[in-house]
């Protein structure tokens, strides 16, 4: 039987601590926190809480993600297209390759699941 798995700071799977979010020099600065429990190897999905501080910096995820968005505001420019104004409360999927423009107004938390 296949059941979720619930990632949360309540229960026996804690996140891990912050951890700095490689190639995005200077400001702003984002860090992420993977989940304690992860999801099984072979599912091929990864999941944590992605957090960033105001600036404007390249999308690096080159993979599918789905995020929902706790805190913050913020604008994505997808590459040859009109900016996407995201708020918290907000949901949104990246299909993959999707490369743009993140202009974070005002510091994010965001909770995702990047899929292979």
């Amino acid at each position: 039987m296949k059941k979720p798995i619930v990632v949360n700071e309540k229960n026996a799977h804690p996140f891990s601590a912050h951890e700095a979010v490689p190639e995005v020099p200077g400001q702003p600065i984002a860090t992420t926190r993977l989940g304690a429990a992860p999801i099984p190897p072979g599912e091929g999905a990864i999941a944590g809480i992605w957090e960033c501080t105001p600036g404007v910096f390249r999308r690096q995820i080159e993979k599918r993600e789905f995020c929902h968005f706790i805190a913050g505001h913020c604008f994505f420019t997808p590459d040859g297209g009109d900016a996407v104004e995201i708020r918290a409360g907000d949901s949104a999927y990246f299909p993959a390759n999707c490369e743009g423009v993140w202009d974070v107004r005002e510091s994010i938390t965001k909770s995702y699941v990047i899929v292979d």
